[in-house]
């Protein structure tokens, strides 16, 4: 609606509100008014498309009926608030397109609040920041319903996390363009309804990964990291629901396996 400015200390006064929508204004910014914690209904809160800028209130922590949250596509700067956490009931957290720094906050025994907490999540989008690792291990854990990881265009460093391949709803991983090193952790390869997993352009190396058992699995994309040299991987063979492949640079040599030129859904190779 064209709509700008900045958005008013009195949005508070709207106290039965549950759903806001001030998406695609991108005349509306400078910084949230951290008075948006004060509307205690609001079970969906977008903001996409905006201009705000400045760190993300923490008090954003206090909306405890809050299942949809997407602030992406506007200039948040700062780090993520571990008061997210408190958000038990989020569905969708959509924090990408930003200028976020710092790591992802998890729980400890001091502070309770952290985004491990979410486990009824089902999307976790943070691309196109400037986060940075090390990545937890306790961000992941088997009691999360995540079926979106997406990370990619950031700055993390250090492993993928072993834990990632704890939650077994997962069906995109997007990891790709980070500094990611170390080798591929074998429980990702084991994710029975994963589709999609992109781990281009980071520092990976060991072996290219094992991904027999994720039967699911129609795109795929390892390349240009640093694993060792080896033939194809078997997998080559038997993934009949892959359609798209990339794995340009990933020193693989050796012979083609022939097996993959008679599955008819190959779009990309």
């Amino acid at each position: 609606m064209t709509i700008g400015g900045t958005l008013s200390n009195a949005i508070d006064q709207l106290s039965a509100l549950t759903y806001l929508d001030l998406a695609n204004n991108p005349s509306l910014g400078g910084p949230l008014t951290p008075n948006i914690g004060n509307l205690k209904q609001l079970t969906t809160l977008i903001l996409l498309g905006c201009s705000f800028t400045g760190n993300i209130p923490q008090e954003i922590g206090n909306l405890r009926q809050l299942k949809f949250l997407a602030l992406n596509s506007n200039q948040f700067t700062g780090s993520i608030p571990r008061t997210l956490g408190l958000l038990t009931n989020l569905f969708w957290l959509d924090l990408s397109d930003n200028q976020l720094s710092g790591q992802i906050p998890v729980s400890t025994n001091t502070d309770p609040a952290g985004l491990d907490k979410l486990v009824e999540a089902n999307h976790f989008h943070f691309s196109e920041n400037q986060l940075t690792g090390p990545m937890n291990a306790r961000l992941f854990n088997a009691n999360m319903k995540l079926i979106h990881v997406i990370f990619d265009n950031n700055k993390f460093t250090g492993p993928i996390p072993e834990s990632l391949g704890l939650v077994e709803t997962l069906q995109i991983i997007r990891l790709d363009h980070n500094q990611f090193n170390g080798p591929v952790p074998k429980s990702i390869g084991n994710l029975p309804n994963l589709t999609e997993l992109s781990l281009a352009s980071n520092q990976l190396n060991g072996t290219v990964p094992d991904l027999t058992n994720a039967t699911k699995l129609n795109y795929v994309d390892t390349s240009n990291n640093n694993f060792a040299t080896s033939s194809a991987p078997q997998w080559l063979s038997t993934l009949t629901s892959l359609n798209t492949i990339f794995m340009e640079n990933d020193h693989l040599n050796g012979t083609i396996p022939s097996a993959i030129f008679s599955f008819p859904q190959i779009q990309q190779m």
